[in-house]
């Protein structure tokens, strides 16, 4: 059995994995939304100048949203390699998958709400002053 601490069997891993990440990117439409929203959240991050733990925040509630987009992609993947006749079953398991993205978009809105609304209050009130 080959030993798969190697250097090459890690570069080989990581390798899949990307290959995985850009799939899902190019053929999972939700993508098209999800990363040009967790951009924007970066950016007004950026722009607000967040400290450390407003990032790390930030980062958690966005990165849920993609690993669950990535563990719903793969749910139907396998899904249609299972079975392609109306299952029951799978028709569950797909809609716990969505579920699932829905919950950790939702969570990360409300994520965002508390981290932004009072650096954009500051920001905003000197505006609104004049």
């Amino acid at each position: 059995m080959k030993n798969e601490m190697t250097p090459r069997g890690w570069i080989r891993k990581f390798g899949l994995a990307f290959s995985g990440l850009s799939w899902a990117i190019r053929t999972e439409g939700s993508f098209a939304v999800h990363l040009p929203a967790a951009a924007l959240a970066f950016s007004g991050a950026a722009l607000l100048q967040f400290n450390y733990v407003r990032w790390s925040i930030l980062v958690l509630a966005v990165g849920s949203v993609i690993v669950a987009e990535l563990l719903n992609t793969a749910i139907e993947c396998l899904a249609k390699a299972v079975d392609d006749q109306p299952n029951e079953h799978i028709r569950v398991a797909l809609d716990i998958g969505s579920a699932a993205i829905l919950t950790s978009s939702l969570f990360a809105v409300v994520v965002g709400f508390f981290l932004f609304w009072q650096p954009l209050w500051l920001w905003w009130s000197p505006t609104l002053a004049n």
